[in-house]
């Protein structure tokens, strides 16, 4: 079967439309390059000591958080709060990469949920350092 020129056209706007809507979804996803992730660092001081295996994913998370790797980092400190689940830094750490990946409902949670437990550990600067992460997550 041979392919008109006005064929070749209808495949390769087929193509161009493909290869946009495909990247669009790459950058929804993965960000675009050079956008400004609004948590650089994560919080590596404790409120409350851990040990054993919360200890060793905590690690884990504050080594793929300062290697980007936001979601590894999220199954990280998704681990420790299974381990640890009054662990104030676990869940403000956890929020603060799913903001860098723009999931911005999860982050809230949990930004929500550090803030809770920052509250009955009657840490003010926790409190403190939460309100100005939900400050920056809705300027987002």
């Amino acid at each position: 079967m041979e392919i008109s020129n006005n064929g070749w056209v209808v495949i390769a706007v087929m193509i161009g439309i493909l290869g946009i809507g495909g990247g669009a979804i790459a950058v929804s996803i993965l960000r675009p390059l050079g956008q400004n992730i609004p948590f650089t660092t994560p919080i590596t001081d404790l409120s409350t000591p851990i040990g054993g295996a919360a200890r060793h994913q905590f690690n884990q998370g504050i080594w793929a958080y300062r290697e980007k790797a936001y979601s590894r980092a999220i199954e990280c400190f998704t681990k420790v709060i299974d381990h640890e689940p009054t662990l104030a830094e676990a869940f403000h750490n956890r929020a603060r990469a799913q903001a860098n990946l723009a999931k911005k409902q999860d982050a809230a949670a949990d930004f929500v949920a550090a803030s809770d437990i920052y509250t009955r550990q009657g840490s003010r600067s926790g409190i403190d350092w939460v309100k100005t992460d939900l400050d920056v997550l809705a300027k987002l």
